[in-house]
């Protein structure tokens, strides 16, 4: 039975959903203010249009500001509201008794969409789906055969003994009176895989540790939590895991107050159940075993909205596809030695990879001894940390282009994992060689250098040089061709200027609209042909300007162009050339013309997080995620899996591209346009949309422009 539940899930990862976010353990989703104590049925969103599906949710035992998987289930749905402008209701479960009639009274309402949250509320979601075909169900922690349930219901699984084996690791190498315990709730399968997988990861690096565990009969006696981390401190226990709703956050406040280390569970209780560090004992909380249940049910809303719900059975979230992980160490991150990080890192790396079990089964909880890895005693002296060094192309580490993206992605790095970092602002072209061999001189083990042009330097350097590893932003190394010791790191410019061309297209009321790029070079004629096209998709008649200029780095040429281009009729100008073409955009938006940034949120960076002028005219940026692909890198030289020898490529499949918020535009860009460009977005990460860019060279292709769809408001 074990092999056929194990067969099972690995054939269900090949069809579950690719996440949205790149998400990364470290990074977790800003806290939304919670609602206070609500009604029976409480409206979080006002009605809209009735072409939309309308969303409801029915939480376990428990209320959606409660900092566990009700408040993240809540919190993905309030996302997806929110985004796709979509009628929203929740009911707070009183009693289990209470499931069907407040499923009912969703079903009466007319809701075409129905959340239903905890394992114990699967029954009566698995009934009601079977009776009411018309609408859609998701199931959070709810596990359904497939083939035997209807095709609009879909039971939302999270691998919780990977989270639970990786807060067990934490804790076996964190503690000082070799005793840790857990505090889990009632004995069902999701319970169950948290705490025997904490068992097993605590042991993996620590095989003789004392295991203190009790399975409580209640998610909601926070006293009760709190009177079983008092006799487990007493029994010698200095870190606890509390894994079960309400009762688990009773249990780690009690110990935090007690001067105990804790770990939280579900959600990031730094944020939730010590109030985003202003509650007692918050310097206490080492992390948190995450289930990005926010995540899954966003997504899920999203695939109804673009018409790609799948039911019929289940869709698995774990450590291979973001769906699992660990929160930030936040207070305690200067006390958790950067050793301990980055074996953390390693063993996050091995649960994604596949190369390390838990020793729990997937589908059941219970501990499966043929699957219980051979333990790695944590030893300090066995980690080596990598010092960091870059070095920026012509530019500074604070201009808002990719220099300061792949900077923020090394400094993220450094200070995550305790690593050494510097870097060096190139001031000319014929620098590149003398810095990288300031870095070399200097015994650094990791040199990023940044951009196109210093590609040469970097190779040469790498071949001569094979044990120190590189990584180069927007360099390209035919596989193969290259030592192993580098790596470029390549983006689909094409798929991002294509969204935004598509955007362009939709928002243009002159018909014109234009580009100011910079050097013609692989990565910007990527993002400029492929703007090109994005706005013929959606507009074949659309009047397209635009132009290559000589240099990144100057913001008055920029400008001057970009009022060419106005005086031309242009009414979008997108600005794809680093500080020049970010001159062009704020001078665009100071005429009153719409603007599209690009590589990061310009909201944030030229136009100061919207307190510059001309913020209220940025529509959205094109995005290349260099931040998180520097911090990828790092990270995989960190835990051991950096691989060289060819590139690494980031694009929307892997969350490596894609569009940023609307901002201060989001009422000005129609509903119908948000949801073209999901639609868009959505095709392109399938593989179901082409941009006719050659994804190398950056020319256009003609075998691979697609078929105008015009955009109809």
């Amino acid at each position: 039975m074990r092999k056929t539940l194990l067969t099972l899930i690995a054939l269900l990862a090949l069809l579950l959903p690719v996440l949205t976010a790149c998400g990364q353990p470290a990074a977790q989703p800003t806290a939304t203010p919670a609602p206070t104590a609500a009604p029976t049925a409480a409206p979080t969103t006002a009605p809209t249009d009735s072409s939309k599906p309308r969303i409801a949710l029915v939480t376990d035992l428990g209320k959606v500001n409660d900092g566990t998987f009700n408040e993240f289930a809540h919190l993905g749905a309030l996302r997806a509201a929110q985004e796709f402008g979509l009628e929203y209701k929740y009911i707070e479960t009183q009693a289990q008794a209470d499931y069907e009639k407040n499923i009912q009274t969703f079903v009466d309402e007319g809701f075409d969409v129905i959340i239903t949250v905890g394992f114990l509320i699967a029954d009566a979601t698995k009934k009601f789906a079977a009776e009411h075909p018309d609408i859609i169900f998701i199931g959070v922690d709810q596990f359904y055969e497939p083939g035997t349930v209807t095709d609009n219901l879909v039971g939302l699984q999270f691998r919780e003994d990977q989270a639970g084996f990786l807060a067990g690791a934490l804790a076996g190498m964190m503690t000082k009176t070799n005793t840790i315990g857990i505090v889990a709730g009632q004995e069902i399968p999701p319970v169950k895989r948290f705490k025997n997988g904490f068992d097993n990861g605590a042991r993996y690096v620590n095989p003789n540790i004392n295991l203190l565990g009790v399975y409580l009969p209640t998610f909601i006696d926070p006293a009760l939590g709190a009177s079983t981390a008092q006799q487990m401190i007493g029994e010698g226990a200095d870190v606890i895991f509390g894994a079960g709703g309400p009762t688990g956050s009773g249990a780690i406040k009690e110990a935090a107050a007690r001067g105990v280390f804790v770990i939280g569970v579900d959600q990031d209780e730094y944020v939730t159940t010590f109030a985003n560090g202003s509650a007692p004992g918050a310097d206490k909380i080492l992390s948190s075993a995450i289930k990005r249940v926010d995540v899954a049910v966003y997504d899920q809303v999203k695939a109804v909205v673009n018409g790609t719900f799948k039911g019929n059975g289940i869709a698995l979230y774990e450590a291979a596809n973001g769906g699992i992980g660990y929160a930030d160490y936040h207070d305690t991150a200067n006390i958790v030695p950067p050793e301990v990080k980055a074996r953390m890192e390693q063993i996050l790396a091995e649960l994604t990879n596949g190369t390390l079990t838990t020793g729990v089964d997937p589908v059941s909880g219970d501990v499966d001894p043929a699957t219980i890895p051979a333990p790695k005693p944590f030893r300090a002296s066995d980690v080596k940390l990598p010092r960091i060094a870059l070095v920026t192309d012509l530019g500074k580490v604070n201009d808002g282009t990719f220099n300061q993206s792949a900077h923020l992605g090394a400094l993220r790095a450094a200070q995550e994992f305790g690593l050494e970092y510097k870097y060096i602002e190139t001031q000319a072209q014929a620098d590149y060689e003398k810095n990288i061999q300031t870095f070399i001189d200097e015994g650094f083990d990791v040199i990023i250098t940044v951009g196109f042009l210093i590609a040469d330097a970097t190779k040469k350097f790498a071949a001569e040089h094979p044990d120190i590893i590189f990584i180069g932003v927007d360099q390209f190394y035919e596989p193969g061709t290259v030592t192993d010791n580098l790596v470029g790191l390549q983006f689909r410019e094409d798929q991002a200027g294509f969204l935004v061309g598509a955007l362009a297209g939709m928002m243009t009321k002159t018909n014109t609209v234009g580009v100011v790029a910079g050097q013609e070079i692989p990565p910007v004629k990527r993002f400029k042909n492929a703007f090109d096209n994005g706005a013929r998709y959606v507009n074949p008649n659309i009047n397209l300007l635009g132009v290559y200029l000589p240099t990144f780095i100057d913001p008055a040429l920029g400008a001057s162009t970009a009022q060419q281009m106005i005086g031309e009729g242009a009414d979008v100008i997108m600005g794809a050339g680093g500080p020049t073409g970010s001159g062009a955009i704020k001078e665009a938006a100071a005429r009153g013309v719409y603007v599209i940034g690009v590589d990061q949120d310009e909201y944030f960076t030229t136009f100061a997080g919207g307190t510059a002028p001309g913020a209220d005219r940025l529509l959205t940026s094109a995005l290349k995620r260099v931040d998180v692909a520097v911090y990828d890198q790092v990270k995989a030289v960190v835990n051991g899996t950096f691989k060289g020898n060819g590139i690494a490529m980031y694009e929307a499949a892997n969350g490596g591209i894609g569009y940023a918020d609307y901002h201060d535009t989001a009422d000005d860009v129609p509903d119908a346009v948000k949801r073209r460009m999901e639609e868009i977005l959505a095709a392109l990460t399938k593989g179901e949309l082409t941009t006719g860019v050659d994804p190398v060279s950056g020319d256009i292709d003609p075998a691979t422009i697609p078929a105008p769809k015009p955009f109809q408001p």
